[in-house]
């Protein structure tokens, strides 16, 4: 997105709150035209002190107090509503950002990593916060404050305004310079910040492979080159600070000393005058000041907001929704010529497939790893759309059915399943609070996994850490064929899901199996053979081709690639 169509974009989110934002822009006009009232006074009193008493200094005193009372007042009250109104802001966009990253294909996470997406959500998301809240207002007070001061300073003195303004293009020129530095460091900071967070994640999602392999050292290597790339952004912005803030604060110095030597030029300044325009050097070089950081701020903002609404409107292919509520399977799923490759490869994953899966039938998938048995069973809950050919459930194509109500009545059991850090009744139940625990608790007896729960602490409350990290393969697979089973699918997809489980728990799981699968439609991929010799048929894939259909009598008997398989298992054993 251009700068101009983002800085629009942030406009009109921020007067979706009108009477918060209006407030913070009204606070922000009055308290630059108060600032001015205060040096006005004081060029007064200073201008009159001949004619004035004790009296009137007095009274011009408890008013510069109350003055400034009511200033302070002011920009606290300002300053919260800003914040008020920036609170408000991040949490509508970033509830909009997860929502639409909730809804993007899987396409689009297979090719970014889950670190990147969490900057987005987390860090970019505060970054912004900064123009929501005081980017806009406080930007627009400095430059009001400015205006109203350059213009009262031309109503005093007109030479002794060009004396301080003589100092203005170096002033512009160094902001510019300075601008268009740190926005650039920003961007790098930005950068480094989705770098470290990626990395990150993936290594502490994967720990215990690192220190399997013994890893550690080479990856704190790692880490500490991203870590001082982060620490080189960071530097080289502060560095260009360092050199910005003494350059102002020089060119303040001569300007005063401009207005000093200035007036001592021309015929009858007034003591008040000379202070004055003191004072309004000093005044007008702090919203330069801060005009100048504030626009690094939001430079800095605007980069995060450039990634957020990069990810909120990026283009990615959606998933035509159909229109068709999808109940029961009646008949059938059928493949009829069906090729499919990922987007960004040209080899096709599948080809040319033929297939019809009965409805009430077990159907298995088998093949050497890589064939396309995986890809085969997600094009059927759509995670991904073919390419070419087509899928039909019950003889209409898959794409007339609604997407919610197709993937509702799929349930698929991985081989090593997610679960989520919350106790066993909500993951079986994926938060729904319409399933009941006597529910969950009933389909638990059925499918003769209750009394394994039972032994477990808080039994169906017992709390699952990360990734199930307090369980072992077994027991997550059982929770996981719990989890399909009471959400009552029309179809079962078990993906290798009794690959790494131990013999006691295959037979709790083979036990499950027929209670679930008993006149339901299911597919199941698998290399043990032994899980799938029950099947009504048998597929055999290789190098993303069906090569082989039918029972396990009938494929032993054709000697082709199943009989391959069985005979290298059965050499193993």
């Amino acid at each position: 997105m251009k700068k101009k169509n983002i800085i629009l974009k942030i406009l009109s989110e921020l007067s979706a709150y009108p009477k918060w934002f209006y407030t913070a822009i009204a606070l922000t006009l009055l308290i630059s035209l108060i600032s001015i009232v205060r040096p006005l006074l004081i060029n007064t009193a200073l201008n009159n002190i001949s004619t004035s008493n004790i009296y009137d200094f007095t009274k011009l005193g408890i008013f510069l107090v109350l003055l400034m009372m009511m200033e302070s007042l002011l920009q606290y009250s300002n300053s919260v509503i800003s914040v008020i109104l920036g609170q408000k802001l991040v949490l509508k966009t970033r509830k909009n950002l997860f929502e639409h990253i909730l809804h993007l294909p899987i396409s689009y996470f297979d090719k970014t990593p889950v670190g990147t997406v969490v900057t987005r959500v987390v860090s970019d998301m505060e970054a912004m916060n900064e123009i929501f809240a005081e980017g806009f207002t406080t930007i627009l007070g400095s430059i009001i404050t400015i205006i109203v001061f350059i213009a009262t300073m031309f109503y005093i003195n007109v030479h002794l305004t060009l004396a301080v303004l003589v100092v203005l293009p170096f002033l512009v020129v160094s902001v510019w310079i300075f601008k268009n530095a740190v926005q650039k460091s920003f961007t790098q900071v930005r950068n480094a910040v989705a770098h470290l967070n990626k990395f990150i994640q993936e290594h502490l999602v994967g720990m215990s492979i690192v220190q399997q392999f013994n890893a550690e050292d080479k990856e704190f290597e790692k880490f500490k080159v991203l870590n001082d790339q982060h620490r080189k952004a960071h530097i080289q912005s502060i560095w260009y600070y360092s050199i910005f803030f003494p350059v102002l604060e020089l060119l303040s110095s001569i300007a005063i000393a401009l207005v000093i030597y200035t007036s001592s030029l021309l015929p009858n300044v007034a003591l008040g005058d000379i202070t004055f325009f003191v004072m309004m050097t000093q005044m007008l070089f702090r919203p330069l000041r801060m005009l100048a950081d504030q626009l690094n701020t939001f430079q800095m903002g605007l980069v995060a907001a450039e990634r957020v609404y990069a990810l909120i409107e990026e283009n990615v292919p959606q998933i035509n929704d159909g229109k068709i509520i999808f109940q029961k399977l009646q008949k059938g799923i059928a493949f009829k010529n069906v090729d499919f490759y990922y987007q960004d490869k040209q080899v096709k994953v599948l080809s040319d497939i033929n297939l019809f899966i009965p409805a009430y039938e077990i159907t298995a998938i088998v093949g050497q790893t890589g064939s396309g048995k995986s890809t085969l069973v997600q094009l059927i809950a759509r995670m991904y759309d073919i390419q070419k050919g087509e899928i039909l459930i019950d003889e209409l194509p898959i794409q007339e059915y609604q997407l919610t109500s197709l993937r509702n009545k799929i349930a698929v059991v991985l081989q090593d399943p997610y679960l989520f850090n919350d106790s066993i009744l909500n993951n079986v139940r994926m938060f729904n609070p319409d399933i009941a625990e006597e529910t969950v608790i009933q389909a638990a007896k059925e499918i003769g996994i209750h009394d394994f729960i039972m032994q477990l602490e808080n039994n169906y409350h017992y709390i699952i850490q990360e990734r199930g990290s307090n369980l072992s393969s077994g027991q997550k697979q059982l929770i996981a064929f719990l989890r399909s089973y009471v959400h009552q699918p029309e179809l079962f997809i078990l993906d290798e899901a009794t690959a790494m489980i131990d013999s006691q728990t295959e037979q709790l799981i083979q036990t499950a199996l027929k209670k679930i699968l008993h006149n339901r439609t299911a597919i199941i991929i698998a290399h043990r053979l032994s899980t799938i010799q029950m099947a009504h048929q048998i597929v055999v894939m290789h190098q993303g081709k069906i090569v082989e259909k039918g029972t396990h009598e009938e494929l032993l008997q054709l000697n082709g690639h199943y009989a391959q398989i069985y005979e290298a298992q059965y050499e193993t054993i």
